[in-house]
């Protein structure tokens, strides 16, 4: 089954799949939601007991891993929590809860190509691989695993006018060298590669010809942006990859939450992305709810996407701006995995760290590799000859393996924790339920009909306050159906019935000043109906977030 000694192919990855949909069948429907650039199917799997009702009747949440290439542990995250509740179904209680009333929507691995060209070529690629906006490499750097060894480390070549020297007490870091320094052994470090149409002098650092981002592919606030850049694509959705999510995801309106699964950080990223972009108290204190449980659960800190920026700079939306700014739905980006806090480094913003932070971190990383990692995380140089530039050394990081993602005996550490997180967002969800259908004889042959409806969820049914800004969360409905022979003398045959609270209002205790009195988690339909007595009637409570609900009464 589920093995976390290896990153899975493509190959892998289908085989496990179609394993799980034949094991459960009855859990599991697996399907493809589109094809990737290259052609690969792109899988979502459907968790629910089908026996409980069908899918799209029950309220959904929504993981998607790897859209980015290297982080591979994303699509860990995403296998790990599915195995998780078909091995926990009907032993676990809340698991059980789970799949009975709501359904999982899980996609492991949304850029496929991506993937298998990392694990084929052993170097850094972002996202998609198709040529954007380059169509030819241009002159300069280009990664390559130039030795063959499945990696892409960094080369350093010795020169006088080098800006790094080595540590006096670690030899294999190269540390800055002071403005008035002079006369001594210094480097010039570049990543591993071949230099297209080298001059013989001058390195360049070329743009990849894989130069879109996926993630900024998704149609959110283009025109907001001071510019569009040039990796998010030639227009909003024109990836296969994008225009298969955005289908899936509006052809499942019963969507209540998203959590896409990245590296690394050891963070959980929420709205708003700017500080402009402006949230919704009611959503804040949600987000800051879910916040807090998944610091509680994981250890990760938890900050708005806004908070995680160390520049002043508009950022577009990207997954966070569509899925929270446009369709209302609780939505999260996770970076797994930190080293620096694997090796006790605090404070660990990762962002502030990669800017500037002192030696002392990377000797104590280094230590860290060779006593935890036997010496592969950070690799001894080596010499090689470059045919290029001649006689370099090939060392230092191995950025993929130990960077972007953990060692493989830590993966599933790193993730498991996760997955109860998903589990407790999920039930978090709306819920719509039949709270009761009765019935009482005004008149010979005339019959009121009353439901109550409520919602068992802790979200309200329209789940967040910007989906009711944007008007897209629907509305709750009720619906009587009458066999042949009754006649609905009163009451719309469909109501609208609005919006029902949940309990995320109820905070702190039952005084007054933490109690909101009243049912607004109820609402009730009433109809008149004639119809011989034993007539059977069929109310239906249905609402597109937060599911479907029926009851059947015969009349007196």
């Amino acid at each position: 089954m589920l093995s976390y000694e290896r990153f899975p192919t493509y190959h892998d990855l289908t085989a496990l799949l179609n394993t799980w949909a034949k094991s459960w069948p009855d859990l599991v429907e697996l399907t493809s939601i589109g094809r990737s650039w290259e052609g690969r199917d792109i899988w979502l799997l459907t968790l629910t007991n089908t026996a409980t009702g069908p899918a799209r009747e029950k309220p959904g949440f929504l993981v998607e891993a790897n859209i980015h290439a290297a982080e591979i542990t994303g699509s860990f995250a995403a296998l790990h929590l599915a195995d998780r509740v078909l091995t926990g179904y009907g032993s676990d209680e809340r698991i059980t809860r789970l799949l009975d009333t709501r359904v999982l929507y899980i996609v492991p691995r949304l850029n496929p190509d991506g993937v298998e060209h990392v694990l084929d070529e052993g170097r850094y690629i972002r996202s998609s691989i198709r040529p954007h906006p380059l169509q030819t490499p241009e002159p300069g750097l280009q990664l390559r695993d130039i030795d063959g060894d499945g990696r892409v480390l960094f080369m350093r070549v010795p020169d006088p006018d080098g800006p790094w020297k080595p540590h006096p007490d670690e030899p294999r870091l190269l540390v800055r060298r002071e403005p008035d320094e002079y006369g001594g052994d210094y480097y010039r470090i570049f990543q591993e590669g071949e230099i297209v149409g080298y001059d013989g002098a001058t390195v360049r650092p070329a743009e990849p010809l894989e130069g879109l981002d996926l993630g900024q592919n998704l149609p959110t606030d283009w025109g907001a942006a001071p510019e569009v850049p040039v990796h998010a694509g030639p227009f909003p959705g024109s990836e296969p990859e994008i225009q298969a999510i955005m289908r899936a995801v509006t052809d499942r309106p019963n969507l209540t939450g998203f959590v896409t699964c990245h590296t690394f950080g050891g963070v959980h990223l929420r709205a708003p992305m700017n500080a402009e972009d402006g949230m919704p108290h009611f959503d804040l204190r949600a987000y800051e709810e879910f916040g807090a449980k998944a610091t509680e659960l994981t250890g990760y800190t938890a900050m708005s996407f806004h908070d995680l920026k160390y520049q002043p700079m508009y950022f577009r939306g990207g997954q966070l701006g569509w899925y929270y700014n446009q369709l209302g739905l609780f939505s999260w980006i996770t970076e797994f995995w930190n080293p620096l806090k694997a090796v006790g480094i605090k404070p660990y913003h990762p962002s502030m760290w990669l800017v500037e932070h002192p030696a002392e971190d990377d000797l104590a990383l280094i230590r860290w590799s060779d006593e935890e990692l036997g010496g592969h995380g950070f690799v001894d140089w080596y010499p090689f000859e470059h045919p290029q530039l001649g006689t370099v050394e090939l060392g230092g990081w191995d950025m993929i393996n130990y960077w972007y993602n953990p060692p493989f005996d830590r993966i599933e550490e790193e993730v498991a924790p996760h997955s109860e997180w998903v589990i407790y967002l999920a039930l978090s969800s709306p819920r719509v339920e039949v709270r009761s259908l009765t019935t009482e004889q005004v008149a010979p042959g005339v019959h009121r009909v009353q439901l109550v409806v409520r919602n068992s969820g802790w979200l309200p049914t329209n789940v967040s306050e910007r989906a009711l800004h944007r008007k897209v969360s629907g509305s709750l409905t009720a619906e009587i159906s009458l066999p042949q022979g009754a006649t609905l003398l009163a009451g719309e045959p469909v109501r609208d019935l609005g919006q029902l609270d949940g309990r995320v209002s109820a905070r702190s205790t039952t005084t007054w000043w933490g109690h909101n009195p009243g049912t607004p988690d109820l609402a009730a339909a009433d109809w008149l109906v004639s119809a011989p007595p034993g007539t059977s009637v069929l109310v239906t409570a249905r609402h597109p977030r937060a599911g479907t609900a029926r009851a059947e009464v015969d009349l007196g």
